[in-house]
């Protein structure tokens, strides 16, 4: 996007009939949809990450890496492949969301849509999907990358029961380790 408007204002120079057109698109893009980038970016990136880094380390491991690849299938597949997706038409193609497609109000919430890629080399065939926008996919992506790092660090660091008792209820057992319990509490 910030290419796009470097290069409208570096054509705002040299054509006058462009000199009165404010901005890019006619509108300013909002900071949500520049966000909305670097959400994407970052949940790519924690797959990247996962692949770039993690299976190497469990090449000695083929059952482990098998385990690993069922956690992310099962807990984050989809999120993950729609950020690279996304990451791959804003980065190399045309940036999301479409001209025309600015804020809308739905259900008395502003809201900022952002197209369904079917195929990021088709600009056309992509569509505007209601009850998509940039807040329901971020909310989407973070909820999947916690779903998925939380399984991961269990394989990785399993719990035992005692510490899954002591964290779920931890003022039943802090007397156990020296601290003071407040009255009331057993």
């Amino acid at each position: 996007m910030a290419i796009a408007e470097t290069e409208f204002d570096a054509a705002k120079k040299d054509f006058r009939d462009l000199q009165d057109v404010p901005v890019w698109g006619g509108r300013n893009p909002p900071a949500v949809f520049h966000e909305f980038c670097n959400a994407v970016a970052w949940t790519r990136a924690v797959d990247d990450r996962y692949r770039d880094r993690l299976r190497p380390a469990l090449g000695h491991d083929p059952e482990l890496w098998k385990e690993v690849q069922k956690i992310r299938s099962t807990t984050a597949g989809r999120p993950l492949e729609e950020a690279r997706r996304l990451a791959k038409v804003g980065l190399h193609k045309f940036t999301p969301p479409y001209p025309g497609a600015g804020a809308k109000v739905e259900d008395g919430t502003l809201t900022y849509p952002v197209p369904e890629i079917r195929n990021p080399d088709d600009y056309c065939g992509n569509r505007v999907v209601p009850g998509r926008h940039a807040e329901s996919i971020v909310e989407e992506f973070w909820a999947a990358v916690q779903r998925f790092v939380d399984q991961l660090l269990d394989v990785f660091y399993p719990r035992s029961r005692e510490e899954t008792r002591m964290t779920a209820h931890p003022g039943k057992f802090l007397g156990k380790v020296g601290t003071v319990t407040p009255p009331g509490v057993s």
